[in-house]
């Protein structure tokens, strides 16, 4: 009898120890985020919108809440706008420049789409808005098939730029992000070191 007693608490014991464990071969929400934490990724986590430089005209409606951002730029040193009749154009400053992303292979490093469309011919010019950072994930979604799992997550701005006006009409659902992991036979990966 004492035997029995001994083998159940042990047993259980040991049930305890084995589902205590992480194992590398599941995917959860806290496990992706921990992972997420642990490599923070730069491009998604880099806000970059794009910025008009040429023929401004501040009386159309949608640009009427942009030319306060554009005005607070310009006290702030960061640019100069020059009026053409109706019509403004805008110039970085050596401190604004500082700011400023102008070559696609530095858009391309926080957004390919934008790289693409500036590689297009656009004539604007592109501006980190803020930087983010993970702060939930939402869903985690395995793909058994090709061994890769697809995490939703959370994202909250953890430094806003003085361009930040820029994106403040952009809606709440930009707020979130796709990060996608592999699997490979020591378990789950989403960045490995160089």
């Amino acid at each position: 009898m004492n035997m029995r007693k001994i083998i159940a608490i042990l047993s259980i014991l040991i049930l305890a120890m084995l589902s205590g464990c992480d194992d590398p071969m599941e995917l959860d929400n806290k496990k992706a985020l921990r992972m997420l934490e642990e490599c923070p990724d730069e491009y998604g986590l880099t806000k970059v919108m794009p910025i008009k430089t040429k023929y401004i005209d501040f009386r159309l409606d949608n640009m009427k809440e942009l030319q306060k951002g554009y005005e607070a730029l310009e006290s702030q040193g960061l640019i100069t706008l020059t009026k053409t009749g109706s019509l403004y154009h805008m110039e970085f400053t050596e401190k604004g420049r500082e700011l400023a992303i102008i070559s696609p292979k530095e858009v391309k490093k926080y957004d390919r789409r934008l790289a693409n469309m500036m590689l297009l011919g656009s004539s604007n010019r592109y501006v980190i808005t803020s930087r983010r950072e993970v702060s939930e994930v939402l869903e985690v979604q395995e793909v058994p098939q090709l061994n890769m799992a697809e995490a939703i997550a959370k994202l909250d701005i953890k430094e806003k730029t003085p361009f930040h006006f820029l994106e403040e009409t952009v809606a709440e659902q930009s707020m979130r992000k796709r990060f996608r992991f592999r699997k490979t036979t020591e378990g789950w990966k989403y960045c490995e070191p160089e």
